[in-house]
């Protein structure tokens, strides 16, 4: 008779989240976040959350200093995994477990002023993507930036069971829109230089000259669940940014049938190609306008979901996974 061998469980993760950007009652932070811990969890990894509070320089310290401690502590976490250049620093301060951060975009690609001079946390998150253990990025050319062909390139999903066109009649009634208006949604707030809202506000000028009752739609920090009903609102959505990584309100535009009118920038182009209804323009308010009027003309929902059916928070979740499996 053989032996029975007993072949021991996969022993249990367990990741401490460092992040500023965690939806919190405060602020609703960024829910990819939130959802992506979510999805890790449901597989079994143990997460720990230290939550930064943006604004609070004393959440900061004390973080820095929480995580400066762990230097000294046995064996609490098998690694730490933080979102965002800055987060990624403050991990830093520990040595004993190995650092993952996920950088999100601005954190890498950020740029100010009239020279296009690296930000201050660019230039914080350029620093750090060379002293973490493992980063991941959004696209390919956040990876170019950081100098690290061991970069692993895994932006964020999106939840496909809430993201999904809804009846425009429907949500406009919720959300009391008369349905005669013609609405560009920018789900952005305007006072962030780097969106350049300038050129929507351009394009905005040229275009109530040829439609009636056109307006700008602008919202942000909303929640997911509100964040579909003004999708599922609006005629076209615009982007104009100077720099973007993989900005998933594109996929999730993309998701509920929202035609896109967008610069090229971070993996946009790539994104939205060959999805009819869905523009490329230039940075600036004519062809914006002019890519904008050819929507509003077609008056019809795009259908793009080919493009975005594998890119959701479970499959993001597991090739996350994937890295935490590999590394430990």
């Amino acid at each position: 008779m053989h032996p029975i061998i007993e072949i021991p469980p996969a022993r249990e993760i367990r990741v401490l989240v460092v992040t500023n950007a965690y939806p919190i009652d405060q602020s609703p932070g960024n829910p990819s976040i939130k959802e992506q811990v979510s999805a890790l969890r449901k597989l079994g990894v143990n997460i720990d959350l230290l939550i930064i509070k943006t604004g609070n320089k004393a959440s900061y310290l004390k973080a820095a200093y929480s995580l400066f401690l762990l230097s000294f502590q046995k064996n609490r976490y098998d690694l730490i995994h933080a979102y965002y250049g800055l987060c990624g620093l403050l991990a830093r301060l520990q040595l004993k477990c190995p650092l993952i951060v996920t950088f999100l975009g601005s954190d890498l690609l950020g740029v100010r002023g009239k020279k296009q001079k690296a930000s201050r946390d660019s230039i914080i998150g350029r620093i750090i993507a060379r002293l973490a253990d493992v980063i991941i990025v959004m696209t390919q050319e956040m990876k170019c930036i950081t100098h690290r062909e061991d970069a692993y390139v895994i932006p964020f999903g999106i939840d496909l069971d809430l993201f999904q066109p809804f009846p425009k009649e429907q949500v406009r009634l919720e959300l009391r829109i008369p349905l005669s208006k013609k609405l560009i949604l920018f789900p952005w707030r305007p006072e962030r230089a780097e969106k350049r809202f300038d050129i929507v506000q351009g394009a905005f000028q040229i275009l109530e000259k040829q439609f009636e009752d056109l307006r700008v739609v602008t919202i942000s920090n909303e929640s997911h669940e509100r964040v579909v009903k003004y999708m599922c609102a609006c005629d076209v959505m615009v982007l104009a940014s100077d720099h973007e990584g993989s900005p998933v309100t594109i996929r999730e535009a993309i998701a509920c049938g929202l035609p896109i009118v967008s610069v090229a920038v971070g993996d946009i182009a790539e994104t939205i190609a060959g999805i009819e209804g869905c523009y490329l323009c230039e940075r600036n308010p004519k062809d914006m306008a002019d890519k904008i009027g050819l929507v509003l003309k077609r008056g019809q929902r795009i259908f793009g979901y080919h493009k975005i059916r594998t890119m959701t928070v479970d499959w993001t979740a597991e090739q996350i996974y994937k890295v935490y499996e590999r590394f430990i």
